[in-house]
């Protein structure tokens, strides 16, 4: 199976007003959404940039197999954005399988009931994933900045793709968001599509892994994420996908500080 980085945004992602389907982040984010729907994967595992566990610890959720409430981890939004459903299948055996996995490699693994965050859900129903026929499941992130940690996490969760998994990072390509309510009148700052290339370009590089964990001395790499857990699910995801080639970049679209950039990686 195909691994996938998506760029998430905001809860207001959902208003037409704000992304018509004929916006390019809506019509780039749609066709993920077929294209995972068309692979009829045995089950979706999702990491956001919205959930992070211990510093050497995960967790992984649906524990029960029952739904369990949204978390709207959200705030100043309209007030029908918190009424938002998205209705989904959770997946308790492939929770029990990636604890167990990530158990056998000496990384402690809590499967939990937790509701999946708008880094999840969001982004998947503006993909057309609301009622899947396959069930979805959120992995936690570490709760720090190592790049060589997560990429390290993805390698070990690269197995599942050979078992019918898509494994998808959820974050953001640049995640500025000081800049995005502060100099809204002043366009796209240079650095976002600086870091946008350096990072299509590491993640080209023969050696994926030294060029994604050489990010860290990127200069601009503090101005492109002051803080990192937008980043790490794109590092969970290539390191999933290391033995995957293809590379292909499904949206690229710039927003002031904002950069909205996915990817396929495959083997062809």
């Amino acid at each position: 199976m195909p691994v996938y980085f998506v760029s998430h945004g905001g809860p207001n992602l959902l208003d037409p007003k704000d992304y018509p389907s004929t916006h390019t982040v809506a019509q780039g984010l749609s066709k993920i959404g077929k294209e995972i729907l068309e692979l009829n994967p045995r089950a979706l595992l999702v990491v956001s940039g919205h959930w992070e566990a211990g510093a050497s610890t995960l967790q992984v959720n649906s524990k029960s197999g029952i739904q369990q409430p949204l978390i709207y981890d959200f705030y100043g939004f309209p007030s029908w954005m918190y009424k938002e459903e998205f209705p989904h299948r959770p997946g308790p055996e492939l929770a029990r399988q990636v604890s167990g996995m990530l158990g056998a490699a000496k990384i402690p693994t809590e499967t939990v009931d937790r509701g999946l965050d708008h880094g999840v859900w969001v982004v998947l129903k503006k993909a057309g994933l609301a009622n899947a026929p396959f069930p979805i499941v959120q992995l936690s992130l570490f709760h720090n900045d190592s790049m060589d940690k997560h990429f390290e996490l993805g390698r070990l969760l690269a197995p599942l793709r050979d078992q019918g998994v898509v494994i998808v990072g959820s974050g953001m390509a640049v995640h500025n968001l000081r800049d995005l309510f502060t100099s809204r009148s002043q366009g796209v700052p240079a650095y976002v599509p600086i870091f946008d290339k350096q990072i299509e370009a590491a993640l080209g590089c023969e050696n994926r892994k030294k060029a994604m964990v050489d990010l860290e001395f990127s200069d601009y790499l503090r101005k492109a994420h002051p803080t990192l857990e937008h980043l790490m699910p794109l590092h969970v995801a290539a390191g999933a996908a290391e033995a995957s080639p293809k590379v292909k970049k499904m949206l690229e679209a710039y927003q002031l500080s904002l950069s909205w950039s996915c990817y396929r990686f495959s083997d062809e």
